[in-house]
């Protein structure tokens, strides 16, 4: 077994969410820092100390798009960030109450179906593509990919 490339234990935490409605999933277009204006992403962010997973996430949709959600299992890989700062993980969430709102750090929210052209159409942050390919594997006939 090889070692990571990367040591965990300095890595800042950030968790995303795959939410998902009637076959759909949500993406979020950022708005800072300036570097990743533009860019495409499942919501979510930085763990605050202390807090789990599952707490972070339900917290970052809360404050980012006004909506409760239900945490599911982790979908598609855990990824460092191209910047080597971030170790991001993402889960699978229900939408429990609220329609999503681009309220902080995002100025656009839409909903996308997984294994179509308009997902790939618009710019993705880099490590969200591997999710996005978990995705439309998933959306093929006869598949689903842990």
């Amino acid at each position: 077994m090889t070692e990571p490339q990367y040591a965990p234990e300095r890595l800042i935490p950030v968790v995303a969410a795959v939410i998902e409605r009637e076959g759909r999933f949500l993406g979020a277009r950022r708005t800072e820092p300036e570097a990743l204006r533009g860019l495409w992403e499942f919501p979510g962010g930085k763990t605050e100390p202390g807090e789990d997973d599952v707490a972070a996430l339900i917290r970052e949709c809360r404050e980012e798009l006004g909506v409760e959600i239900a945490v599911g299992d982790p979908v598609g890989p855990e990824y460092v960030s191209p910047n080597g700062r971030f170790l991001v993980r993402t889960y699978r969430a229900e939408l429990l109450d609220g329609e999503p709102a681009a309220i902080e750090n995002h100025d656009e929210v839409r909903w996308f179906a997984p294994g179509t052209p308009e997902v790939r159409d618009v710019p993705w942050l880099e490590g969200d593509l591997a999710i996005l390919d978990v995705l439309d594997a998933e959306a093929a006939p006869g598949t689903r990919v842990a």
